[in-house]
């Protein structure tokens, strides 16, 4: 029985989707006016988890992240590279698609984008505006939050405290009240712009959600997903706009997750220390990110710095070399008990997994199973037969957390070629015996290396 933590109710709740057997799951995506950030990636690799684990549980996901297209940040990109937003758009978009596969990133049932849905987000506010909820102001349209009987409910914000509306702001047009929000905005000189009813314009940023939720998920959803800085005014402002239009409630569970840090810092091109996610993925290899990620709670805040890095590709090392052991078991003999073990692993697993989500907890039950089994392999009492029932728990496993096995392209495990690479340092050192003892540690794990004039080789033994 899955517990998750509701934002809107500030606490956990048993799952239970709209329709039994089916999830709906909403996440908000980029704006593509540039690369994404490790940010991004923390964000999307969480929620990708958590999905990964409703299917592992045998629940139908419909799994939907919009791209933002058309933007102010969009606009001011693309005349800076003098192209129109529609190249740009393409352009990062694209990137964005690609970074989601090589951080291992299950594809969304789709991915909708703004410019698509012109047409639906006019006639989204045309009904706001007949229901009295939104009102036009020098050709803008505006939504009413003074209409919206329960505005706050997410943020837990008073409309009196119109402080907290001024501060975060993003709004630059006219309206009646701070909190008020802008549906669509009229064009200014040489603006991309589209037809509508009060005159040329484009949608303000909070009502693509609404209508992308509507589009391809319906009128009420069992999950909306983002990070902690869209509580407000963002997903705010998406529930009084779609439960204004449906007279419904909109989303049964919201879910938000931490934000990441660059070595104690908040991330900013000021300091430097704005890294993107395919500048990561040049250094770090995508399961030891993946591995960082999982290693703290979705909710919790996460600190990028070289020293987590390091201590997420020392618990690949470890996976890897207990894997590669396993591979190379030869035995017939059955001499240890193994089921309760991976019986008590995979009990573990999903106790932490349904605790909202607690990936820490599941990623030590892994540890665990390792730290139990090791002695046994030590000993040579594990079977070949029983080795492949462990194998087969990890993959199980391994189909929500996706980093303990290499992916297909990556033959040689990450513990291999640090090995490889410290023999390298020994033999420059001229440690002779030191380098001997490495290469004998290589080949029982079930691999061989070959020195030539041009360098080392390395393959899988037998191939």
């Amino acid at each position: 029985m899955i517990e998750l933590y509701n934002t809107l109710t500030r606490k956990k709740e048993i799952f239970k989707p709209l329709r039994d057997g089916k999830v709906s799951f909403y996440a908000c995506g980029p704006t593509v006016y540039g690369p994404g950030h490790i940010g991004h990636a923390r964000t999307y690799i969480a929620f990708d988890v958590i999905r990964r684990y409703l299917e592992y549980k045998g629940y139908k996901v419909k799994f939907v992240m919009n791209i933002t297209d058309v933007h102010d940040d969009i606009i001011n990109s693309a005349i800076k590279e003098k192209i129109d937003i529609f190249t740009l758009g393409n352009k990062y978009a694209s990137l964005f698609l690609k970074e989601q596969k090589n951080l291992g990133i299950k594809k969304a049932s789709a991915y909708p984008r703004v410019t698509e849905h012109i047409d639906e987000i006019i006639k989204f506010i045309e009904v706001l505006e007949k229901k009295g909820f939104a009102y036009e102001k020098n050709d803008s349209v505006y939504f009413d939050v003074s209409k919206s009987k329960d505005y706050g409910k997410l943020s837990r914000i008073k409309l009196k405290e119109a402080k907290i509306c001024t501060r975060v702001n993003t709004d630059k047009y006219e309206k009646k009240e701070p909190c008020d929000f802008v549906l669509w905005k009229k064009a200014k000189v040489g603006e991309v712009s589209w037809t509508s009813p009060w005159g040329n314009g484009r949608p303000g940023w909070h009502i693509e959600c609404s209508v992308m939720n509507k589009e391809h998920l319906g009128e009420q959803i069992d999950i909306h997903a983002g990070a902690r800085d869209l509580i407000f005014p963002h997903h705010e402002n998406e529930i009084a706009q779609s439960e204004a239009m449906t007279g419904k409630p909109f989303v049964k569970y919201w879910l938000h997750g931490g934000l990441l840090r660059i070595n104690g810092q908040k991330m900013s091109k000021s300091l430097d220390n704005y890294i993107t996610i395919s500048d990561s993925l040049k250094k770090w290899n995508v399961r030891i990110i993946r591995a960082f990620v999982i290693s703290s709670s979705y909710q919790s805040d996460i600190n990028w710095s070289e020293k987590n890095l390091s201590q997420a590709k020392e618990n690949i090392n470890r996976i890897d070399e207990f894997i590669n052991k396993l591979k190379c078991v030869k035995n017939d003999e059955n001499k240890a008990k193994i089921k309760k073990i991976i019986f008590d692993a995979n009990q573990s697993f999903e106790v932490a997994m349904e605790n909202n989500f607690n990936t820490p907890e599941a990623l030590a039950a892994i540890f665990e199973l390792i730290k139990r089994i090791n002695p046994f392999l030590d000993k040579n009492q594990i079977t070949k037969t029983q080795a492949k029932e462990i194998l087969s728990f990890l993959k199980k496993i391994d189909k929500v957390f996706n980093f303990i096995f290499p992916v297909q392209k990556e033959k040689i495990p990450l513990v291999i070629k640090d090995m490889v690479k410290r023999r390298k340092q020994l033999r420059k050192e001229k440690k002779w015996a030191e380098s001997d003892n490495i290469r004998k540690e290589i080949e029982r794990l079930g691999f061989e290396i070959k020195d030539t004039a041009t360098g080392t080789t390395i393959k899988i033994s037998g191939k």
